[in-house]
Order: C-alpha cells, then structure tokens, then sequence
C-alpha cells in the first residue's frame, strides 16, 4: 500500500479542557495504525492512540504484534531503539527478548530471563491496513472487523490526513446529509437509509445533483456506494460502476491519537468490472485509485474549517432534513465503556437496533 502524506499539520496536544473533549471521551473499538507496507517484517513502529504510545512490529515470519512500549525490565521505550530478531523483538537497553505472546524469553546476558512480559494488545491486518483494539477497561475485542474476498483487487492506495476533531464526530458526518450541498456543493440520494444492527451500521447511497460551480463532482449516473460503518473507527466503502466499467473498495479509518485530535487514513484500490482484462488495463484502473483518493481527500479538506472550530453539542436543536444524528448518537453510546449522558435530542426517529454497552 502506497502512503502519500497530504496533510502532515502538527501533531501537538490539544487542550483537553476544550468542551469537545471535555463532553466525548475516548471510544472503544479497533483502530488502525499503519499500512502493511510501513510495516515490514523487520520493522518497528511508534504510533499514538488514545493519548498513549503504542509499539507495531512484524516478526521475521510476517506476524504483525502490537504492544505497550515500556519493557518491564527497566523501562526502555522500545519505540525507540527496539529490534526485531526473528519472531521476537529486543529491547534496546539491555537486549532483553520477548516473544510474540510478549514473554520474556531472553536476556542480554545469557541468563535466565525473569517472570516479566510486554503488555500486548490485539491487533488483525486487513487489505493493507493494521488494526488494533484499544478498550478503556482492557476487555478483550467482542466485535471483529468485517474480512473481505481479494476478488483481484490490487494494492490499495492510501492517504494520511491528521485534523483536530473526534472520531464520533467524524462519523457523524457520513449521515448528516444537510451539509454536503452548502459545505460539498452536492446533493446526497439516500438509497438504502442506514440500518443499527449492533456494532453495525450499513447504508448506500449516491451524489446526484450540486450546485453551479460543482459540475465535477456530478454526473447524472453516478455509481451507488455501499458503506459498512463498524464501531466508531472503521467505514468499508464499495462501488460498482457498469457505466464507467471499474469497482472500487476502500477504507475511512479515524483513529484517536491525542484529546481532540484524530489520524484519518483513506485507503482505495480500483480493478476493472468483470473479467478478461489486459495487463495494460488492469494497471491503469488501479492508477485511477490516486485521482480518485485525492478526490475524496478534498472532500474532507472541506469539512475542516468546521471540525476545527465546533464544539459537540449534548442537545444539538436537530430538523428535519439532517438525517438520522440522534439515532447515530444512541448507536455510538455502545462504543464507550462509561453512560455519557443523555446525548442529542431524541427526534421521532424510532430506537435504534442492537444497542448496547462495551464495545
């Protein structure tokens, strides 16, 4: 998976006493963290997530692992200086080993090792992408992440987007349907209206008309894009398009890195429609993936301006013509280990399904 840095904005803390923060506390779910292409076998990763540090690595036999950063023997960061020998990484300070089940299993020195292990976390790799669950009581996942058939899809395209925001909020915005024509310049026809089936939430919809100076976004036969949302960092997007020839699959992964501050990851790969295809073709349908992932970066840019200046509101004076909010808003509570309160306004829109507690 290719990874372009389109907006690589500071990464500094926000002030957690920002009413944002103050009013969403971190989700519970998976989240993802890295390409499979940064994470070579060989390689360690540190990356954020919810406030902490986590440490990726991939054994010599491909296994990608996800661990606390601080060896239990003395403390070292092993996002700093930690190797991989083969199935197991070595801390940087005294060269203390330990397993992929984080099982010390080694020392520097030749010794027996202690009683001591890593604090691992669950972590699953699919289409490119390197997922860990991150749960605020430490409960083991009680959801996975929906695996799809190859179905010869290429390598997919990624993009790495850092904004000031909340995942729930970023979410939201998929079915806040007022605001694609005054902030997007398009219209959005709901196809299927959203279904709540647990950690679930499955929709499709299509852009169909915009105001003037939006012409490029528009086409009168513009495909039908299935969405999966599950939990509060993962949407799975497929389009198939007979008219222009070509289906696509892509990834929106929001992760929690810091109060208020979320990666967001956009990941695509296009193939042509059907079977039989060249070489030549297949290569330049899955070119395509760039243009059409810039494109939807773009998109997002928009809603930037906006995101970094709002705030969450508990009782948001919902209308109609918004889309189903309130009903999103009881879904999510799932997500989070502690009552938040009474969330939005509870419009006529009927109890959504499968809701529940701890993620």
């Amino acid at each position: 998976m290719r990874l372009w840095g389109l907006d690589r904005s500071e990464r500094r803390l926000v002030d957690p006493g920002l009413p944002q923060a103050a009013r969403l506390p971190y989700p519970d779910g998976w989240f993802a963290l890295a390409t499979s292409a940064e994470l070579k076998p060989g390689t360690v990763l540190n990356r954020r997530l919810t406030g902490e540090d986590v440490v990726l690595y991939r054994t010599a036999s491909g296994r990608p692992r996800a661990v606390r950063p601080y060896c239990p023997h003395l403390g070292a960061h092993l996002g700093h200086g930690a190797t991989v020998r083969g199935e197991n990484i070595r801390c940087p300070f005294h060269h203390f080993r330990f397993g992929p089940d984080g099982v010390c299993v080694a020392t520097g020195y030749g010794t027996p090792p202690p009683k001591a292990r890593l604090a691992t976390l669950p972590c699953r790799e699919l289409d490119g992408l390197v997922f860990v669950w991150r749960h605020a009581r430490h409960e083991p996942p009680s959801w996975e992440i929906e695996a799809l058939p190859p179905e010869g899809f290429p390598e997919p395209y990624c993009v790495l987007l850092t904004r000031r925001d909340h995942p729930q909020d970023v979410m939201e915005n998929l079915v806040d349907y007022g605001h694609f024509l005054p902030v997007h310049g398009y219209r959005l026809e709901v196809v299927s209206p959203p279904r709540f089936e647990g950690t679930r939430l499955e929709t499709a919809n299509r852009i169909r008309t915009g105001r003037a100076g939006a012409a490029w976004k528009i086409s009168a036969a513009s495909p039908v894009s299935r969405v999966v949302m599950q939990g509060l960092g993962v949407v799975r997007v497929q389009v198939d398009s007979p008219q222009f020839r070509f289906r696509a699959r892509g990834w929106f992964c929001v992760t929690p890195t810091d109060p208020c501050r979320v990666e967001i990851r956009m990941a695509v790969a296009l193939r042509p429609a059907g079977t039989g295809h060249g070489r030549l073709v297949r290569t330049l349908v899955a070119l395509a993936a760039r243009p059409y992932t810039w494109l939807a970066a773009r998109d997002n840019a928009e809603d930037v301006p906006i995101w970094e200046n709002k705030t969450h509101l508990a009782h948001p004076r919902l209308t109609k013509g918004d889309g189903p909010i309130g009903r999103f808003r009881r879904w999510a509570e799932q997500f989070y280990s502690e009552p938040l309160g009474s969330g939005a306004e509870r419009l006529d829109e009927g109890p959504p399904a499968g809701r529940g507690r701890g993620g």
